[in-house]
């Protein structure tokens, strides 16, 4: 039988001496490269948590969450950090959760546009799989494909007036500009 992820472990809790924000580290380790996979979950206020990862051997380069591993298993890996999200949903049904994939390097070096309307290849694949995973019952879905921003926004905490899809595009229009299109 194949496996549907690796456990993730907490390693642990830092703050961005720039934002102030909680920064979490995970970890994990694939059992078919052996390799280690850090991913950092960002805390924002009203339990909004961005992550992202990264492959530990290339965690000094400024492209860390773009370069690809060529090691054949991006659903497991991926599957694996969205275990990492459940933990907080588990612990929270309140939270909310968001994430930018990363521009392909591979794509950059030949030259490749991102299409602005379907988003990287990498985009299009984490999205795939939110859909695929959860439902919209629970998580309002909603992403840019421009700049490859994709949310998943609580709908329990919509319900209640406390976040808004505007408060959170302001919030990241502060570091990115974009247009959301909400995938119902």
């Amino acid at each position: 039988m194949c496996q549907a992820y690796y456990e993730p472990g907490f390693i642990m809790r830092r703050t961005d001496p720039s934002s102030r924000r909680i920064i979490d580290l995970w970890t994990f380790r694939s059992s078919k490269s052996n390799k280690r996979y850090i991913v950092e979950v960002e805390g924002f206020e009203n339990e909004f948590y961005g992550l992202k990862f990264y492959w530990k051997g290339v965690e000094k380069s400024k492209n860390r969450y773009s370069l690809l591993t060529n090691d054949y298993e991006p659903r497991i890996i991926v599957r694996s950090c969205i275990e990492v999200m459940l933990k907080y949903y588990r612990k929270n049904n309140l939270v909310s959760f968001g994430f930018v994939a990363a521009p392909d390097l591979d794509d950059d070096i030949r030259g490749k546009k991102i299409d602005k309307h379907s988003g990287s290849r990498r985009f299009r694949f984490y999205q795939r799989m939110m859909v695929s995973l959860f439902g919209p019952e629970t998580f309002l879905q909603a992403s840019d494909t421009t700049f490859t921003i994709y949310l998943m926004i609580n709908r329990c905490q919509l319900s209640t007036g406390i976040i808004t899809v505007k408060g959170i595009e302001d919030k990241l229009n502060q570091t990115y500009f974009g247009d959301y299109v909400i995938n119902e």
